[in-house]
């Protein structure tokens, strides 16, 4: 998985992020992603996790979620690798 900074959806999450203390939730997931081969901000990632959480909670579709993964990136992500953080969220935040 390539390094891609995350911008608008941390913006929107990061206060989230850094209110709540680390949990093995997201302990679980920041290792999956690592062990992924990604490397960026954590406060970042896991502020992605919790829109991505949000997200499935209201019903999105996932297609619509992972598109704006992509479009929030400023290195455009593979959906593979939007895909990938998807199911990670899913997997440990949620």
């Amino acid at each position: 998985m390539k390094k891609f900074a995350i911008a608008a959806i941390a913006a929107a999450g990061l206060g989230l992020a850094l209110s709540a203390p680390a949990s093995a939730d997201q302990d679980a997931f920041i290792t999956t992603l690592a062990n992924d081969g990604w490397h960026g901000p954590v406060a970042a990632a896991v502020a992605v996790g919790h829109s991505i959480c949000a997200d499935i909670a209201a019903g999105v579709p996932q297609a619509t979620t992972l598109q704006s993964i992509s479009d929030s990136t400023t290195d455009g992500v593979e959906p593979k690798d939007a895909a990938f953080f998807y199911n990670a969220a899913a997997a440990h935040l949620c």
